[in-house]
C-alpha cells in the first residue's frame, strides 16, 4: 500500500505565463524559472513550496476554473489583509467535517479563474 505524507507538487495550466507570473509575484514570495527543456513551463518555488505552471493559450475557461491550489499558512489574517489591499475579492470560512486537519480558509481566483486558497489549522 502507498501511504503518502503530503502532495509534493502540482502543475497549473494557464493561458499566459507572463500574466500569471505577474499575478503570483505580486501576492507571493515565489521565484520563477523556465523548466529545463520546456519553454512553455515555469518552475515556481519558494523555500517551502514548489509547483509548475504550463502555458496552454487556448485552454477552455471551464477547465481552468476547475483547477484548485491550496497553500497552508500560519495565519489567515495577513493573507486576507494582503488580498484586500491588492483589491482582490475573496471569501472565507471553516472546514470542520474531517476527522483530522480541519482548517480556516480564504479563497479567491487568479486571472485565469483558477481557485486559490490559503488554509490555517483550527
Amino acid at each position: 500500500m502507498i501511504v503518502p505524507i503530503a502532495i509534493d507538487h502540482t502543475c497549473l495550466v494557464v493561458r499566459s505565463l507572463a500574466k500569471s507570473r505577474a499575478f503570483y509575484e505580486t501576492l507571493f514570495d515565489f521565484a520563477f524559472a523556465p523548466r529545463e527543456g520546456d519553454p512553455n513551463t515555469l518552475a515556481v518555488e519558494s523555500v517551502l513550496v514548489h509547483f509548475f505552471m504550463t502555458e496552454v493559450p487556448d485552454a477552455p475557461a471551464e477547465f481552468l476554473r476547475c483547477q484548485h491550489l491550496s497553500f497552508h499558512v500560519h495565519d489567515l489574517e495577513p493573507v486576507m489583509a494582503r488580498l484586500k489591499a491588492a483589491g482582490h475579492e475573496f471569501t472565507f470560512g471553516e472546514v470542520t467535517f474531517f476527522k483530522q486537519n480541519n482548517y480556516r480558509w480564504c479563497e479567491w481566483r487568479d486571472p485565469d479563474g483558477i481557485r486559490l486558497e490559503c488554509v490555517s489549522p483550527l
